[in-house]
């Protein structure tokens, strides 16, 4: 398999996984958003897909610049409405892939991760993959579980059926 081959696996790696939290979003019912899990004083619903927009422009800020970001207290309040969250999960998803393939393709590199920028998309799908977890149980806990063609099918087959 050739270089370019390879990076556009990888880069299709993240377009999925990256569709899969979009297609979520969009299959939680409005009242959905507002959910948190049972005995638990952690994020919504909302919360937590801001958290991973809000992560991943961090990550991008240091990877470019080498600093932190200044925190955006805002952030978390502009980010409530199912629309804003569609939105900012896009404009994210695509500027991490953006990332991804400059690094990929020598043109930028990553920050830590032993400056590896598969590493860093891994720890990204990790850290995301375990907060939609998060987001199924407090749907679940509130009476909001997702039906079986959003669950599995739609989460899952996406992976390996690319449906």
């Amino acid at each position: 398999m050739d270089n370019q081959s390879l990076i556009g696996q990888i880069l299709n790696t993240w377009r999925v996984h990256n569709e899969i939290n979009i297609y979520l979003l969009n299959e939680i019912p409005e009242k959905g958003l507002q959910a948190v899990p049972l005995a638990s004083k952690g994020r919504s619903v909302a919360e937590q897909f801001a958290h991973i927009h809000k992560v991943r422009i961090g990550w991008l800020h240091y990877h470019t610049t080498g600093k932190r970001p200044q925190s955006s207290a805002n952030t978390k309040d502009e980010l409530r409405t199912k629309t804003k969250l569609l939105a900012a999960l896009r404009q994210s998803g695509k500027a991490v892939e953006d990332f991804l393939a400059k690094a990929l393709n020598g043109e930028a590199k990553t920050r830590a991760f032993g400056r590896q920028a598969v590493c860093w998309m891994g720890y990204l799908i990790s850290h995301e993959s375990h907060h939609r977890g998060s987001i199924m149980r407090a749907l679940k806990q509130n009476g909001m579980r997702m039906p079986e063609k959003v669950a599995l099918q739609g989460l899952w087959g996406r992976w390996m059926w690319g449906k």
